[in-house]
């Protein structure tokens, strides 16, 4: 009869842990009245470092669980691997990759959630089988800027299997993402400043529960190259009246998740995060980031306070699949010829400046902005030309 009870105890804690590693049992006010709950659980030791604090972050593939329209700021394609240790021996697997389609990217993504499969108890203390947990989302996503914003989506496909039950569901996320320059008395990125917003998991149920909805908005700010800030504000909307802790209180679901991350040379990292509002409060991350031999990886890993449940930790690995790895010294030159074709644009200096980018281009071919300066830059010259070409017949008939 005790084994009896532990296997159905098990089962219980485990079907409650489909939220985030129990981390929000008594802060979110969604528990037990959502399902497919194990789609909070935070993918990316990066983001996972700075509690989570991910929806204005660019140039990550991580964003497309955080935010999809962050794609749109995604510089090289990407394959990132990431394990969890969650209590209970759950674990939480994630794979990822993204890729440039048309002017944007598109990322792939596929996560797991499972146990080991134990020993099932019948009510007389016999062993009749195994009980199997698992939770896995597959989701595929794009990203596009726009120029003056980045707007993002994607699709998800939820599988569940929990001993004899099997759920599938399906679910959109949406967002959007504003770069722009604040002020900094130091060197700071050209656009240091992003606002967020993106929707998620809103699909069909689980059964009988809604996915858990969320809302999120964060913003971000680089005092320097080397020092990030990030808030989130985030809202589980099971239903509109949730709105009113988003914009008003301070209650149940609605939480304040707030990051900073201090990077050395680009690469090394040192990251920290604190959660508001939530059963798991703090959190720890280091990064690292390097080449060897034409392999441009980083290796992340993190560290997250759960309040009653103890620490979760997490590892991830990532690659930029790029042909020529960019090297520090390589970004930093092509950032030099960048903005003095900036200059040479505005002293309307139209051939020193296409000059200039094209060696911003040499040493940086994955530029964010290069392509399309030169581009515009050769559509004014051809324009000019022409221009020249009409006044020189127009003189001739006077």
């Amino acid at each position: 009869m005790t084994r009896f009870h532990s296997a159905i105890t098990l089962i219980g804690i485990l079907m409650t842990l489909c939220a985030p590693f129990g981390e929000r049992l008594f802060a979110s006010g969604n528990i037990g009245t959502s399902g497919a709950q194990f789609l909070e659980i935070g993918v990316g030791s990066r983001p996972l470092g700075m509690g989570e604090a991910f929806t204005a972050a660019a140039n990550d593939i991580n964003t497309l669980y955080y935010n999809p329209a962050g794609l749109g700021t995604l510089k090289y394609p990407m394959l990132s691997l990431m394990h969890q240790e969650l209590i209970l021996d759950s674990r939480f697997e994630n794979i990822s990759a993204a890729f440039p389609v048309y002017k944007g990217f598109m990322g792939l993504s596929s996560s797991v959630f499972w146990v080991e499969p134990f020993d099932k108890i019948d009510i007389d203390g016999n062993e009749v089988g195994k009980v199997e947990f698992y939770n896995a989302c597959a989701t595929v996503g794009y990203g596009l800027s726009l120029g003056f914003m980045e707007v993002g989506g994607s699709l998800k496909y939820i599988y569940q299997r929990i001993d004899v039950f099997t759920f599938h569901s399906a679910a959109v996320d949406i967002g959007i993402l504003k770069r722009l320059y604040m002020y900094s008395p130091f060197d700071a990125p050209v656009r240091n400043f992003a606002v967020g917003l993106s929707v998620l998991n809103l699909g069909t149920k689980a059964k009988d529960d809604d996915l858990p909805r969320m809302m999120r908005l964060g913003a971000s700010y680089h005092l320097t190259k080397w020092f990030g800030l990030y808030v989130d504000l985030i809202q589980n909307i099971m239903d509109s009246s949730d709105l009113y802790d988003f914009t008003y209180g301070f209650s149940e679901s609605f939480r304040i998740n707030t990051g900073v991350e201090l990077t050395f040379f680009d690469i090394l990292s040192l990251r920290g995060g604190y959660r508001f509002n939530d059963a798991g409060t703090y959190s720890f991350g280091l990064g690292f980031n390097y080449a060897i031999k034409g392999i441009s990886f980083a290796i992340d890993t993190s560290y997250s306070d759960t309040g009653i449940f103890g620490p979760v930790y997490s590892f991830s690995v990532s690659f930029k699949l790029i042909p020529h790895v960019i090297t520090v010294e390589d970004r930093e030159k092509a950032e030099i010829h960048y903005r003095r074709g900036i200059k040479y644009y505005i002293a309307n200096e139209i051939d020193a400046a296409i000059e200039e980018f094209n060696q911003c281009k040499k040493y940086d071919p994955y530029h964010k902005n290069v392509r399309e300066k030169i581009d515009d830059l050769e559509r004014l010259k051809k324009l000019q030309k022409e221009n020249e070409e009409l006044e020189q017949e127009l003189r001739k008939t006077e």
